[in-house]
């Protein structure tokens, strides 16, 4: 596992319909850990849920009404060749088409005469937890709910992991596959009855898919969660809301030093994804961060031996251009104040 310091990544979405000038203010700010951008407001098929389906049986996609769901008697007869696909390992069979996502293909493209710098490549899937809690059946029934239809996705998004990996392996950079877990947030709410062992294991397949084929693996939740269950799947960067939530965090000081004890990375979601970017400056983040690494520091955490990646909370596709802009030069001049 590479040790790292402060380098600079995102999350993942943009607001921005151009795929060059997106992947352009990404080259220009993430010089060691660029992403390939995620663009919803170009297609409704870029939204995080319907970029990581194609290959899910069962599937529907109305961009006119802009909404997906699964057809569960479409499914069940679908199930069978999803399954043996991922038993024969054919990866291709869940790509991700350029309609779904061409951010990725821009980015692959403009990669070579843009990337001088680059360490890593980032890319990234919609974590099970989060697909299965907000993609429906036809009932409007939390996909989670259903056993059978949830090991189908955790199924189908271990392969588009494995498709990303592959692709993005041709670059000649080490590859990083985040899972984005916004809705662990209602893991143990009275809203979300499901049990944790699935939770757990979901996470710890999805994981062993991307450490599998070599890549490493990371995962983004944007909220508070129960962050033992994050710190303790083998997962080798938890990123955090760090600019909003790092008391909460810090109140697991033994785990994280476990985390850390075993080559593991925290990528402090730093730099506020929203209007708060405002009343921010350069050096207003970095004495943040520096305070948050003190609280971790004063609980006992050897600060000098963090290994560290800078990102913003959380993705920016809701945003204006401008301000999205804001936050990724911001980002990335706060990486290169901060690193070592």
């Amino acid at each position: 596992m590479p040790k790292f310091d402060f380098e600079a990544t995102g999350i993942g979405s943009l607001p921005f319909k151009d795929t060059s000038a997106a992947c352009k203010l990404i080259f220009d700010n993430f010089n060691a850990i660029p992403f390939w951008p995620q663009l919803p407001r170009r297609s409704y098929r870029e939204h995080m849920y319907c970029q990581f389906s194609e290959g899910m049986p069962g599937i529907l996609i109305d961009e006119n009404k802009n909404t997906i769901h699964v057809d569960s008697k479409k499914c069940a007869l679908g199930m069978e060749k999803a399954y043996q696909k991922f038993l024969d390992g054919d990866t291709q069979y869940f790509k991700i088409s350029d309609s779904f996502a061409q951010g990725l293909y821009a980015f692959l493209d403009l990669f070579k005469a843009n990337s001088k710098e680059a360490r890593f490549v980032k890319g990234h899937i919609t974590g099970p937890v989060s697909f299965a809690l907000s993609v429906t059946d036809e009932n409007k029934k939390a996909l989670i709910y259903d056993k059978d239809i949830f090991d189908v996705i955790i199924k189908v998004l271990c392969m588009k992991a494995k498709w990303q990996i592959k692709l993005l392996k041709k670059l000649g950079k080490e590859v990083i596959i985040f899972m984005d877990e916004p809705y662990l947030v209602s893991i143990g709410s009275s809203f979300v009855n499901i049990s944790l062992d699935d939770v757990t294991k979901a996470l710890e397949e999805v994981n062993a898919a991307i450490k599998e084929e070599g890549a490493v693996s990371g995962i983004h939740c944007c909220g508070n969660t129960d962050w033992p269950v994050l710190l303790k799947r083998g997962i080798d960067i938890i990123n955090f809301d760090a600019y909003n939530f790092i008391k909460e965090f810090s109140l697991y000081a033994s785990d994280i030093k476990d985390f850390l004890k075993g080559n593991g990375t925290i990528a402090w979601g730093i730099v506020p994804s929203s209007e708060d970017a405002n009343k921010e400056s350069t050096a207003t983040i970095s004495k943040r961060l520096q305070d948050c690494i003190k609280q971790l520091s004063d609980k006992g955490i050897d600060a000098k031996n963090i290994s560290s990646v800078v990102t913003p909370s959380c993705g920016l596709g809701t945003l204006e251009e401008d301000m999205a802009k804001k936050i990724i030069k911001l980002t990335g001049d706060v990486s290169r104040g901060m690193a070592r």
